[in-house]
């Protein structure tokens, strides 16, 4: 009789489990004298529930960096720190020039609860359950200075995460409508991204998703083959340490880098003109295909980056011995400064800073790859279920280290 009831429960939960689905489109461009975007967004929004909608929720998180009022600010405050509190107007971010529209037709649009960095648009036409629609706004984002969390630059060094209109989730539970804070990961529909980026001609790109454009494949090959050729040139970390790291001017000549990802969650982008990059590729230990893997760095890194290939071909290797093939085509790293933490991942790429060694180099950069497997393909809410992404990945980042180094006995850092 237990038997029957706990087959009969799996049955009615499968039954009510359904996935949203949400594909974007946008082309953006890239203004590294103001540190602005400025963008078109197309989402196509389907309803796979058993609800019909009257309204869409909406993430703004850049409008987290407008003021000392938001969610973002009070954790930040919360947590001993006056940032925003004392932050000058050029520091600070948001996003702007919203104008939705759904199929065509312009609708009215508010803040959720009062909170900037959440919206809610107003269908005319409710959705019914296996209909889509079609939602299209212009944005604008002032970047952030990237002292503060995850989206932001530095000087002409960006980092852009959590950067566009962006739909909550909608599931058994209803909305997930949650406010951009600096601890704690996101919860997103799955869907496609294609993103075309435009930004002066010698900025060295790379996101989430497979590369479209020929001459930046091009571009970033040879750049590739030289920094091989020349790595010897940066080993020293004494010559490190006197090495010029300061930006070129911008090209005055524009090329539009367009990428392209199925079945994500995510997209993000991270671009930097003094770039070096190495190139490798890792074959997975179940199907046997080959992945490309990327380590872009900046000169003055170059001593810790050295090796990051190995990193992260034996990254992806494990993590997919034990969790099941990487799905994708690419694995990226890139060094960058990022103020929420060692690292943070997001669909083929996870950005890292403020290693100070080679050994804590490659703890983050396992353990920010592995999030992959969880934060990634699995999609958990962090949020209510911490321990799915980071306590399942952080038991694959202790295994990795004794499998690869089984005599080490010095503490591991501990790494969010």
């Amino acid at each position: 009789t237990i038997i029957i009831i706990c087959f009969n429960i799996l049955i009615y939960n499968a039954q009510e489990y359904f996935q949203q689905k949400v594909d974007t489109y946008i082309n953006v461009e890239l203004d590294d004298e103001k540190h602005f975007l400025k963008g078109l967004e197309k989402m196509v929004y389907h309803n796979y529930s058993n609800s019909t909608l009257d309204s869409i929720v909406i993430h703004l998180w850049p409008n987290a960096y407008k003021n000392s009022s938001t969610e973002l600010a009070k954790q930040k405050y919360e947590d001993g720190s006056n940032q925003f509190k004392y932050a000058i107007d050029k520091d600070l971010g948001f996003i702007d020039s919203l104008d939705f529209n759904v199929n065509g037709s312009k609708v009215e649009w508010n803040y959720l609860d009062g909170k900037i960095d959440i919206c809610v648009i107003y269908l005319k036409k409710p959705l019914k359950k296996e209909d889509s629609i079609t939602i299209t706004t212009p944005f604008r984002v002032k970047i952030p200075s990237g002292r503060f969390s995850r989206l932001g630059h530095l000087g002409q060094s960006y980092q852009i995460t959590q950067w566009f209109p962006k739909p909550a989730v909608y599931d058994k539970n209803g909305w997930n409508a949650m406010p951009y804070l600096n601890q704690g990961e996101f919860y997103s529909e799955y869907g496609s991204f294609d993103v075309s980026i435009t930004l002066p001609k010698n900025y060295v790109i790379s996101a989430t998703g497979d590369l479209q454009s020929p001459k930046e494949i091009e571009f970033l090959n040879q750049l590739a083959e030289n920094t091989k050729q020349n790595l010897d040139l940066y080993r020293s970390k004494k010559q490190a340490g006197s090495r010029n790291n300061s930006f070129p001017k911008s090209d005055s000549t524009y090329k539009t880098v367009r990428f392209f990802q199925k079945n994500v969650h995510d997209f993000a982008w991270f671009a930097d003109k003094r770039y070096l990059v190495l190139k490798g590729e890792v074959s997975l230990p179940h199907s046997g295909k080959n992945v490309d893997t990327w380590a872009m760095f900046t000169p003055k890194n170059a001593w810790l980056w050295r090796d990051a290939i190995e990193y992260l071909n034996d990254a992806t290797y494990y993590y997919s011995l034990w969790n099941g093939d990487y799905p994708y085509k690419h694995v990226t790293g890139v060094d960058g400064t990022i103020s929420a933490g060692g690292g943070m991942e997001y669909p083929n790429i996870t950005v890292i800073g403020n290693a100070i060694s080679a050994i804590q180099l490659e703890i983050v950069i396992v353990h920010e790859v592995g999030h992959n497997w969880f934060y990634g393909i699995l999609g958990s809410n962090e949020r209510v279920h911490g321990w799915m992404d980071e306590g399942l990945n952080t038991l694959n980042e202790i295994r990795y280290m004794q499998t690869k180094y089984p005599k080490n006995k010095r503490c591991r850092k501990r790494v969010i």
